[in-house]
Parts: structure tokens; C-alpha cells; sequence
């Protein structure tokens, strides 16, 4: 260990007198492992340095140590010293807050229920496979009451992450305060850009753009969708101009927008359009949300309509994690591995100081353009 790093150490020993000295020099050895002063790998002080610099007993440097350890960043087990490990929290650890919970459908969550689903899925299988960690919160939201909330601003505080995935309840925007107020790597998902946080966007026109192009090439040309209700009222506009761009046809009732909570009325509102009584019925369906595929599909098979003879589906998926459908369906939507990786791609930039673009666009694939994993 360097003279220097040593003369630095005790130029902080008066702040950890009292009673809390374990909590204190614990988190002035995170500090300097997460400011890159002790290295991974690297090797600690003597303890008996330690005890002289913090001016703490052995007991209470062993309960340091003991935290460091559960905490991550050091290495006691070579009976040579105590080490920095070669992938500390603060390098390899990103938390996924959810601004709500997948139960509380009283904040319009439950509109991302599959999505966030997926998201935690795959966050499960790349602590598996990559060797990184990905905690998961949920209701950070902003009120300092919330226990997790308390608990995501000890991580970012004690440098226990290094950055943060906040994943909005759409429409409203994720709460920020805590990133303004320590500087924490972050990304933002499903919501607005806002200035300085890195965004990613989900590309719904593409979607759309998309559905019509492989429908169209089918030889269909009645097209109704089915979304969720602010899909269908803010893409509107969007979806009447490509249908006519594509030269195909729809009609304003055969846009339905559903509200997520209940999916079985896209079950009864298919029903109902692909009934025999109607005078004419679209020969193509494009399904926008995975919470309403599984019930809409259901409301083709009640309905007796030979699917793909008589009407073709486009049905979204967030890939790999994809909903069941009862009848042929082609899945279209967008890669949840990608974009996890570009958002932890976009912190481990921002903790290295470099330029992480702004926008992360996300356009939609079809299942058979997926890369091969």
C-alpha cells in the first residue's frame, strides 16, 4: 500500500469517532474502492494500519471486514491479507427500480405487467450467465417513506451498484431525485427523454410500420388492431396515415383500445368484429400489447374463424419471453436481452466517464431476426 494512500487516510481519522465508527470506515473503504483508490484486486493495508489510521479496535475493524465481505468488495479467505475482489458491486451490480408494483393496478401499472415481467426474467438469466448482479425494486416512486425506496438509496449511497435502471409506469415519469441529488449512473425506460439521464425508447411506429409491411406482402388489406386504450388514442393519427401509405384499408371501430387491467374484453370485442353477422370483417389483425395477445387470440377461436385462412395475426412479444396464443400468431416486437444489455452498456460508460448517447432506440423485430443466442 502507498505512502501516499496511507497520508490520505489519516488526514480523514477525526470522522470516525463516536459511536457508529464500524458504519463509518466501512463506508470510507467503499468510497475508496468505488473511487478506484484501492484497485480490484488489489491489497488492503495491514489491519494493525487500519486499526492505527481509523483509531477503531480490532473488534470493530473485524466488523468492518466482516460487512466489506457480505457487502462484496473484499476477499478475506488467502490467509495473506485482505484483497479488493476483481468484480466489486460498484462494477458489476445494477439495480432494475420499478416505479411501481405488478400488483398495484391503482397506478396503471398493470400496463406493464408481461414487460416488466420480462424484464425481470431476464435479468434472473443474466446474473446466471454474465456473472453481474441485478437487484430488483419495486414502488420507487419517489417517497422516502417506501422501505424500498430506502433501501435502492443505501445501495447507491454506499456504493453497493453501479448504476440505476429505472423503468417508468407509463405515461407518468420515473422520479429522478435521487440520481440529481448522488450523480448515479442511470437509464431511463418507457418514458419521455429527460436532460442528462440516457433514455431508452421503445419505437412503437416501427411496430406498426412493420405489422402492416408483412401483412400487406400476405396479400391482406382489411387490418384492425387491437391496443391498449392510450396506444390506440395517441397512434391514431399514425395508424389510419400507414394503413393508407400501405394501401390498405381499416375503419375507426376496428380500432379497439382496451384497457389492460381487463383483457378479456379483447377477447369479446375480437369476438364481436370476427362474428359472422358482421356485413364485412377486416382479413388481418395486429395485436399491439402482450398483456391483451393471449385474449384476443381466445376471442378468434370463439369467434370460428380459421386463422391464418380467412385472417392473418400479427401479435406482439417482448422476446425471449413471449405470451401464449391459441392460434397461429406472428410474433413481432422487441429484443428485452438487447435492450438490458444497452442500458448496462450506457451505465458502465457513464461510471467511466465517457459520452453514452442519449437515446437508446429500440425498433421492433420479428421473432426470426432475433440474433441466435
Amino acid at each position: 500500500m502507498s505512502l501516499g494512500i496511507i497520508i490520505g487516510m489519516s488526514n480523514v481519522t477525526s470522522s470516525f469517532r463516536g459511536a457508529d465508527k464500524h458504519t463509518s470506515v466501512a463506508s470510507e473503504i467503499r468510497r475508496k474502492i468505488a473511487s478506484g483508490e484501492f484497485s480490484p484486486g488489489s491489497q488492503l493495508p495491514h489491519r494493525t494500519e487500519l486499526e492505527g489510521v481509523f483509531q477503531v479496535s480490532k473488534v470493530t475493524l473485524q466488523r468492518v471486514m466482516n460487512t466489506l465481505i457480505a457487502d462484496g468488495f473484499i476477499d478475506a479467505t488467502r490467509n495473506k491479507g485482505s484483497f479488493v475482489v476483481e468484480r466489486p458491486p460498484h462494477l458489476s451490480r445494477y439495480a432494475l427500480a420499478f416505479q411501481g408494483t405488478p400488483q398495484d393496478s391503482s397506478t396503471g401499472n398493470q400496463h406493464w405487467a408481461r414487460f416488466w415481467m420480462a424484464l425481470v426474467n431476464e435479468a434472473a438469466c443474466r446474473e446466471r450467465e454474465h456473472k453481474v448482479s441485478l437487484p430488483v425494486f419495486y414502488g420507487i416512486d419517489g417517497h422516502p417513506d417506501s422501505g424500498c425506496y430506502q433501501r435502492l438509496v443505501s445501495e447507491v449511497e454506499e456504493h453497493r451498484v453501479a448504476g440505476v435502471i429505472f423503468v417508468a409506469a407509463h405515461p407518468r415519469l420515473p422520479d429522478l431525485s435521487l440520481q440529481r441529488r448522488t450523480g448515479v449512473p442511470a437509464v431511463t425506460i418507457q418514458c419521455p427523454p429527460q436532460t442528462g439521464v440516457p433514455c431508452v425508447v421503445i419505437d412503437y411506429e416501427s411496430f406498426v410500420i412493420r405489422a402492416l409491411e408483412h401483412l400487406r406482402q400476405r396479400g391482406r388489406r382489411r387490418v384492425a388492431f387491437i391496443c391498449p386504450s392510450n396506444f390506440s388514442e395517441s397512434m391514431s393519427e399514425f395508424i389510419h396515415q400507414q394503413v393508407a401509405a400501405h394501401g390498405m384499408e381499416t375503419r375507426p371501430y376496428w380500432i379497439q383500445g382496451i384497457e389492460t387491467e381487463i383483457p378479456s374484453a379483447a377477447r369479446n370485442c375480437v369476438h364481436l368484429l370476427m362474428a359472422p353477422v358482421q356485413p364485412e370483417r377486416p382479413d388481418a389483425l395486429i395485436i399491439t400489447d402482450d398483456n391483451l395477445t393471449e385474449a384476443a387470440t381466445t376471442g378468434l377461436l370463439a369467434a370460428g374463424i380459421k386463422v391464418p385462412g380467412e385472417i392473418e395475426v400479427v401479435g406482439h412479444a417482448n422476446f425471449p419471453w413471449k405470451t401464449p396464443c391459441v392460434v397461429e400468431t406472428r410474433r413481432l416486437g422487441y429484443d428485452v436481452r438487447r435492450l438490458l444489455q444497452a442500458s448496462l452498456q450506457s451505465i458502465d460508460a457513464q461510471r467511466r466517464g465517457q459520452s453514452a448517447p442519449q437515446i437508446i432506440n429500440m425498433t421492433a423485430q420479428f421473432e426470426n431476426e432475433l440474433p441466435a443466442q
